[in-house]
């Protein structure tokens, strides 16, 4: 077995950018997650540019390109034969890949919901994109002229996220993005499948994908081989508020687990200086020898305290946006995570509700209108509360939203500029978009509008570096709340998963290891059954 660490996530807790890898058994190549990292667009100037940008002059004023370290890295190897995707972000590169020649044969295995978002958000992306062109028109030149100035690599390395080598300063990975006929041929490639369904892969492997509990259609694959089995755990959350819980029963006795990412709170946790070696534990130490109950484990997996924890957050952002609308603001909230959306949705209808205010609520996107409407017709895919209120008698909405739209408080719009809007449109108003970049479409145009009105209300998600963000929107009185969600696994979780997995190993990005806290699942006599993952690493 050879895994290599193609990439590492990008920013937001790799929930946006999720990490990739490339695993190679049993004479077959594979590759986890094909996403894009969209934090690279920060480099660009936003369009329309508008006669007040702000800094706008330090960035690139073209057509953007997109970082997507995977693609280059598989072709790079010699090809792939099959990619297995965890999620919709996790599929956003896929058609740099597959329009690729060398690509022609490669199989792309995915669940059923991811492909659906993950098509809808790739053809939003492309629409956005295409304000770009229409704005500067088609860069003829290859490379581009910008591609080749000290600013670029300046901006460039700006980025936390992306790490550019210092020998030669690779781009490679950045590229043009991909047209609406390379979607298509990305999807005729890809072969979509249920939870708990496994598909025999070459004859070899057998892939299986079980619920993640991150997002709606998010899950973790089981790789088994002759010789070996493998778990891929990317971002997973074990009791979820909307997707159905992560289902790590399927996952005992596996041989390895390939940690992908933890949750970006971890390093939020209020005692995280004085992390111990008990710091991951959830109750009690669980050493393999300590001879702890896994009943207890379990206990403390099925928790809903990440529930809570959400939740609580959630109410807060909402209470900031009532206060916003109380003063005569509006509030521009660019998060494009689903399952984020469809809780604030439900949380500020209450809110605005017990505070009588009657405000409209807009979502403009090109794929709102499909995206909600699918939300209400997959019940399979829910948490199981949810699905019960399917079989209420009191025939209650899975989402808070539906009675939002019925009331004629939410408004569905592809464009700022659609038929309808501007009859519908009244401020102060709270609009959600999916452009969490700040550079183009729907958010841009609102900011122009708002930022200089202190009564208005900008919520970010954490991980968007908001300095260089709002550089061409510069000076802004607008408030600015920064929230971080729940993007994978708590440190104190980790522990009592392993110990009710029982693998013989687990690879983990040496980001990960070094991080204040340690494995104490494994005792020190069996150190070497923990192994870091820095390039590549070659497993017998």
């Amino acid at each position: 077995m050879k895994l290599t660490c193609v990439t590492t996530p990008g920013r937001g807790g790799g929930y946006h950018s999720p990490a990739s890898h490339l695993l190679e058994l049993e004479g077959v190549r594979l590759l986890l997650d094909c996403p894009v990292d969209l934090s690279a667009l920060a480099a660009f100037a936003p369009v329309p540019l508008g006669a007040d940008s702000g800094d706008a002059g330090k960035l690139i004023r073209a057509v953007p390109y997109y970082w997507s370290l995977a693609a280059p890295a598989a072709a790079k190897a010699g090809g792939v034969d099959a990619v297995l995707v965890s999620s919709a972000t996790g599929m956003l590169g896929l058609p740099f890949l597959t329009r690729l020649p060398s690509f022609a044969n490669t199989k792309v295995y995915v669940t059923e919901l991811a492909a659906r978002i993950g098509k809808l958000m790739m053809g939003e992306l492309v629409e956005m994109h295409s304000e770009f062109v229409r704005y500067y028109g088609p860069d003829t030149d290859v490379p581009p002229k910008w591609m080749q100035g000290e600013k670029l690599h300046k901006l460039l390395s700006s980025l936390q996220n992306i790490v550019i080598e210092d020998e030669g300063m690779d781009l490679a990975p950045l590229m043009p993005l991909y047209s609406a006929p390379n979607i298509e041929e990305c999807m005729r490639k890809t072969q979509t499948v249920k939870y708990g369904e496994e598909v025999c892969f070459n004859g070899m492997l057998m892939l299986k994908a079980s619920s993640s509990g991150l997002e709606l259609g998010n899950c973790v694959w089981s790789i088994k081989g002759p010789r070996a089995s493998i778990t891929y755990l990317p971002s997973t959350m074990f009791v979820s508020a909307h997707a159905l819980d992560c289902d790590y029963n399927s996952l005992k006795e596996n041989d390895v687990i390939l940690f992908s990412d933890f949750s970006s709170l971890n390093d939020m946790d209020e005692n995280n200086e004085n992390l111990g070696e008990n710091a991951m534990l959830c109750d009690d130490s669980v050493l393999r020898d300590g001879g702890v109950d896994e009943d207890e484990d379990v206990q403390c997996l099925s928790k809903n305290d990440d529930i809570a924890e959400e939740i609580e957050r959630i109410s807060f952002i909402c209470s900031c946006i009532s206060d916003a609308i109380k003063s005569g603001g509006s509030v521009l909230i660019p998060i494009g995570r689903l399952g984020v959306i469809l809780l604030i949705l439900e949380h500020i209808s209450e809110t605005l509700l017990s505070s009588n205010m009657k405000v409209p609520i807009f979502m403009i996107s090109g794929a709102a209108e499909k995206i909600i409407s699918f939300t209400n017709a997959v019940p399979e895919w829910l948490c199981k509360p949810r699905q019960e209120k399917l079989f209420s008698r009191e025939e209650e909405a899975l989402f808070g939203h539906v009675e939002l739209l019925k009331e004629g408080r939410l408004f569905l719009f592809p464009h700022l500029y659609s038929k309808g809007l501007l009859a519908a449109w009244k401020e102060p108003c709270i609009v959600f978009c999916p452009d969490w970049s700040l550079r183009h479409s729907t958010a841009v145009h609102l900011l122009r509008r708002w930022h200089a009105d202190k009564r208005n209300l900008l919520i970010l998600e954490e991980g968007v570096d908001s300095e260089l963000t709002l550089k061409p929107f510069m000076p802004v009185a607008i408030q600015v709340l920064e929230c971080s969600f729940l993007s994978g696994i708590k440190v104190r979780k980790v522990n009592p998963l392993l110990s009710v997995l029982k693998p013989k190993l687990v690879l983990v990005r040496h980001c990960l290891f070094s991080a204040p806290f340690c494995w104490s699942y494994f005792s020190s006599s069996e150190s070497d059954h923990l192994l870091t993952l820095y390039c590549t690493l070659a497993v017998p």
